[in-house]
Parts: structure tokens; sequence; C-alpha cells
């Protein structure tokens, strides 16, 4: 049975320690709640971090925020906080050059990075940062990808790929307290990390994909069927079938996007027309025939009853 909290949802700021305590505060908290870093100082202002971190049976899940530093995992920080697996990064916010045994490399936002947590590596941010990071236990990437060794770095683009779009969108709604079902949650969040690093797609990961496509493309009056399937590498008859296997049709899912997205937008100061446009209908007509029929109301009523 899903768990109606999550399992460990918790927040730490450096800006509640002492100015000389932050970088060693960052240090032991990232050893508890992620991985054993040590830190270094750029500039000549205190750090400024904060974190918050979800911990679930199997997936260690955080969004970092912190003013310019660098991190360091060398043989010392591995041999005293194993990691034992892989660690993802997402870059947000803030350019950040990653070095390791093969070489340097530039990490700018919409780019994430794979590391194996137990090889050394430094990273620096001199403008600062804003990333999602996900940790995953070596046995569980074994299951989900087939990777029986280390893993070797490895620099991806996200927003141009629908299955690694669909895990920052996954980690990011968890972050936020997200969906009150964290075992489904960490269920989808684990397929897509094999899809990420390569092995079997299950149609969970696959389904996030989609919808992660569709929310992304809602205001484009010409998304369709096979530009999905294009988007998640498959056919249009084989996303039928996996949307047909939970319940819907691939229009009846954009439908179904458009008018929730449609109703969160009734609380803008926006007219009728916009929230329409906004969200994909070709009309404000059939926005609000469309409305009707799903929700049994009226969009001017819902406003007027938010308001």
């Amino acid at each position: 049975m899903a768990s109606v909290h999550p399992p460990g949802l918790t927040r730490f700021r450096t800006h509640d320690l002492p100015g000389s305590r932050r970088l060693t505060g960052w240090e032991e908290h990232n050893a508890r709640a992620l991985v054993g870093l040590r830190a270094l100082p750029l500039g000549d202002r205190p750090f400024d971090g904060t974190e918050i971190n979800l911990t679930l049976p199997r997936l260690q899940v955080a969004r970092v925020t912190g003013s310019p530093h660098a991190v360091e995992r060398d043989v010392r920080q591995i041999a005293l906080h194993p990691a034992d697996g892989v660690v993802v990064y997402f870059a947000l916010s803030g350019e950040g050059h990653f070095e390791h045994r093969g070489g340097r490399e530039l990490i700018a936002p919409g780019q994430g990075l794979v590391v194996d947590g137990d090889q050394p590596f430094q990273r620096t941010f001199s403008h600062g940062l804003t990333e999602l990071v996900l940790k995953a236990p070596r046995s569980l990437v074994r299951e989900t990808s087939g990777r029986p060794g280390p893993v070797k770095p490895r620099v991806f683009g996200f927003h141009g790929d629908a299955h690694a779009q669909a895990l920052v969108t996954t980690l990011s709604a968890a972050l936020r307290g997200g969906p009150a079902d964290w075992e489904g949650m960490e269920r989808v969040a684990t397929s897509l990390l094999g899809a990420l690093l390569g092995g079997e797609r299950p149609d969970t990961g696959d389904l996030a994909a989609a919808h992660a496509y569709i929310a992304a493309h809602l205001a484009e009056q010409d998304l369709s069927a096979s530009r999905i399937a294009a988007a998640i590498g498959y056919s249009e008859r084989h996303l039928s079938r996996l949307f047909a296997r939970s319940g819907q049709s691939v229009p009846q899912a954009v439908l179904t996007a458009r008018l929730d997205a449609a109703r969160r937008l009734l609380a803008e100061p926006i007219s009728l027309a916009e929230v329409a446009t906004r969200s994909g209908f070709a009309s404000q007509a059939h926005f609000s025939r469309t409305y009707r029929a799903r929700f049994g109301t009226t969009p001017c009523h819902d406003r007027r009853s938010a308001s």
C-alpha cells in the first residue's frame, strides 16, 4: 500500500549556520543525505546553500541551490562515504565544470550528468547553481540497465529527450510534496532512470515520457499521436496500444491534459480566450464545450467560485 507521506522530505539551509561553519555543514549534510563531498570556497562571501532532500526506499532525490563554490569527491571521500551507486545531476541554472579522469567538460543548464558515485571527480560552480540530483544504488542500476560494473561519466541534454525530461518532471513534483502515491512515483522514476542508462523501457517509463511531452507541448494545436510517438521513440501504433492499456486513447489523454491545464490557468488574470489558446484549444467555444462536458460546469462559473 502506498505511503500517504513521503518517507523523508527534509530541508537544509547553510544560512542557519555561522559563516565559518557553512561549508563544513554543507559537507556533513551531503554525506548524510546524498553523497560525501569535500566543499571548497570560491570568492570572499560566505557560502549560501539550500537543499531539499527526499529519501525513498531505493532512491535519494535532492534539489540543490548554492552560491559559487566547488566540490570534490576524492579517494578519501569515497573511502569514508562509499556511494555504491550512480548519481545523476540535472542542471537547471548556472554553468559548471566537471573534471574526471577522462577530461574536463562544461555542464550548462538543460544538460545532465551521469557519474559513478565511487569514481573521483570535481565540479566547479563559478556563478552558483540550481540542480536536481538522483542517487540510485548499484543493485538497482543492475536491475534497470543491466550494467554490472562502474558507470562511465556521461553528459546528456534532457530538454530534447522525452524520457529524461519526464524524469526531471517527476523528481521536481516529488520535491514539491508531489503525489501521495510515493511507491508509484518511485516506480516511474526507476523506469525512467533505466531508460536513461540504456536499459529496458517498461510501460511505466514510456507513459511518463509521453505525458511529459504532452504537458510540454499543450499549446501547440498540431500536437498529435505521431509527434508524441516520435518523441519517445515508438511507432504510432505502439503508442496507441500503450495508452489503451492505461485506459485512455492518445487524443483523450491530450484533451484531459489540456483541460486540467486550463482549469489551473483560470486562477490567472487573463481572458478566457487566452486560457483557451494557452491550453491548445482552437477556439474559446470549443474550450467551453469540452470543459463543461468534463467538469459539469462552465469556465466562468469555476473562475467566479475560485475568486
